[in-house]
């Protein structure tokens, strides 16, 4: 693709309706959870929970898997019939959306910087059907802002989680993760 047509995408914008949060399954960090959890006074409990490589599309070897007794299930938002426990459903809006995870912040866009941090490449997540706009205006510097948030977050947990599956040796649970990151449940 020539860069000509990968800076279209720059003119992006939401039109707010919802479709990225149904249908689809957030993984979230540790950090995702703690703001989370922060903005809304709700026990991680509530929103998180623990898929198996059956629920989501993940690599074997991708190492966001945690290992709770002899399974290995991925930290994400829960789901309600086929949205997110977040989504106002009538009004296709996002009742945590100033505490959302980094991943939704950075949705649709995949993104590639320099070293430098230069945008060098854009494109359009085609995980749902999204009936976006063409008359926004992205800042290269906001993506790459938030691509190295999310980088720098998802570096942190992954380590947490290499912790974890090298101590966890018995019949742990996603309650015991939870409580392992220093969250009170």
């Amino acid at each position: 693709m020539t860069a000509p047509d990968w800076r279209r995408y720059l003119k992006f914008r939401c039109t707010g309706c919802g479709n990225c949060c149904r249908n689809t399954i957030v993984c979230l960090t540790d950090a995702d959870v703690r703001r989370i959890s922060e903005g809304t006074g709700k026990s991680p409990l509530a929103f998180v929970r623990f898929y198996t490589h059956d629920a989501i599309a993940m690599s074997d070897n991708d190492p966001s898997w945690v290992k709770l007794g002899k399974q290995r299930r991925v930290m994400a938002l829960k789901t309600i019939r086929d949205h997110c426990v977040f989504l106002e459903h009538t009004t296709n809006r996002c009742t945590i959306y100033e505490h959302r995870p980094v991943t939704c912040r950075d949705h649709p866009f995949n993104a590639t910087f320099s070293a430098s941090g230069a945008l060098e490449k854009i494109s359009l997540s085609r995980i749902v059907k999204c009936p976006h706009e063409w008359d926004g205006r992205i800042q290269p510097h906001e993506l790459r802002h938030i691509n190295d948030w999310n980088e720098q977050q998802q570096e942190a947990y992954v380590k947490k989680i290499k912790a974890w599956n090298q101590i966890n040796t018995g019949r742990k649970t996603g309650t015991d993760f939870l409580r392992f990151l220093g969250f009170a449940v």
